[in-house]
């Protein structure tokens, strides 16, 4: 995957917690996986300052892309 350019986004609060939403639930359709020992182990940084897993980053900027573009995650009701 080819390297994005960094770009200083400001978001609000509100706005920030759209984008985790965004971001967990891609990681989920990726991975399959509502561990969250697993999202935390591949988030959290080692020593260099990047992820453990460098596809965490990857899903952060594509969240920060979706939430701009298609806005807050709305919960779908299913009707019996």
């Amino acid at each position: 995957m080819e390297e994005k350019e960094l770009l200083e986004v400001r978001l609000t609060s509100k706005e920030a917690y759209e984008v985790m939403l965004h971001m967990l639930k891609t990681y989920y359709e990726f991975t399959g996986s509502n561990d969250l020992t697993d999202i935390q182990s591949g988030g959290e940084y080692v020593t260099d300052g990047n992820p453990a897993d460098s596809a965490f980053w990857e899903y952060w900027l594509e969240a920060i892309e979706k939430q701009s573009k298609d806005g807050p995650l709305f919960k779908k009701f299913r009707t019996l």
